[in-house]
């Protein structure tokens, strides 16, 4: 009997470990919650599947939680239990300022005591989860490729160079995993003068060359940037390592958007596209805000390849811009507002 009941506990265990692994799950779960909200208006199945993924994984991205919470103010149900769950993935309260629906709670909340108080005990569970020594090598590495580009060299040089460090960081991720939010955490300015290394936060370290001024930690994000900066120096990075990418993605330590970006920007690269084999400008994941798609896009290509990354049908996106447009939501985000 006892034999039995340890058997069951470790197929338990198990199915468990599998669940919170398994990033396919959690993103069709929360493109399941933006389907229902945002297309169906079903604002308690939405927030249902939204709760479910929160407790099942132990790594949540932070645009998720900060959508829920819109979808909770907005629809007048309570909030305050995403703003806490979010300071455990690096939300901070001043971010509530970013957030126009938010913004009207952060004089509140940024003098309750109870809350500063459980963001300072959640602050440091997610500083202990945070590589930084990871964080201070992808800092270096992509302070070592912008001053490759001050050189003005020829572009094939830069793009060489570019390569070479990203074999840097490939050569770090079957140990370390993929360098994004789960890993070393979104975005920070300040985040090493937490643990009392100011010396190495991104702007300090830029100090020191002048050409860089423009080299900044990408806050508004809400998703790591450092690296993925690095892949998009690299037109091709979404041909030449997709299967790594996919693979990473499944583990949580990169978004699908992040990936589905590195495509969608050669729409914006006319002269290197020709080099980065199996790209076609009839299809595309049609995610780039900012990209200019040929109208001559073969639309149904275009549902597969979202399908197949784990991404929510474009009319789900399209009803989302809607919200932003007419009801202050602030839901795209990621470094290009590609999330």
């Amino acid at each position: 009997m006892k034999k039995i009941l340890l058997s069951l506990c470790l197929m338990q265990s198990v199915f468990f470990l599998g669940q919170s692994e398994n990033y396919a799950k959690y993103h069709t779960s929360i493109n399941k919650a933006e389907e229902l909200f945002f297309v169906e208006e079903k604002v308690d199945s939405a927030l249902f599947y939204y709760d479910t993924v929160f407790e099942e994984y132990d790594f949540i991205f932070v645009k998720d939680i900060l959508n829920a919470a819109q979808i909770a103010v907005h629809t007048k149900k309570p909030f305050q239990k995403y703003i806490e769950k979010g300071f455990l993935y690096g939300l901070k309260i001043d971010h509530l300022k970013r957030y126009p629906l938010l913004k009207k709670f952060y004089d509140e909340k940024k003098e309750d005591k109870k809350l500063n108080a459980l963001y300072k005990k959640y602050r440091k569970k997610y500083l202990k989860k945070i590589d930084f020594k990871y964080l201070d090598f992808i800092y270096k590495i992509a302070i070592r490729s912008q001053l490759k580009k001050t050189l003005r060299e020829s572009i094939y040089k830069f793009r060489k160079d570019v390569r070479t460090k990203i074999k840097q960081i490939l050569d770090s991720i079957p140990t370390r995993g993929f360098p994004g939010d789960r890993v070393i955490g979104i975005s920070d300015s300040t985040i090493f003068k937490e643990i009392n290394k100011p010396h190495l936060d991104l702007y300090r370290q830029v100090k020191k060359h002048e050409d860089l001024w423009y080299m900044k930690s990408n806050e508004k994000s809400m998703s790591e940037s450092a690296a993925i900066v690095l892949f998009i120096n690299n037109p091709c990075s979404y041909f030449m390592y997709k299967d790594m990418l996919k693979s990473e993605m499944l583990k949580g330590n990169i978004h699908p958007r992040d990936i589905a970006m590195f495509y969608d920007m050669l729409f914006g690269y006319n002269r290197e596209r020709p080099y980065c084999s199996g790209f076609k400008d009839y299809q595309a994941y049609y995610i780039d805000q900012y990209a200019t798609y040929p109208k001559k896009m073969n639309m149904k290509l275009v549902s597969k390849m979202r399908k197949e990354l784990y991404l929510v049908p474009k009319y789900v996106d399209d009803k989302k811009k809607i919200y932003e447009q007419k009801h202050q939501f602030k839901i795209f985000s990621g470094y290009s507002s590609n999330r």
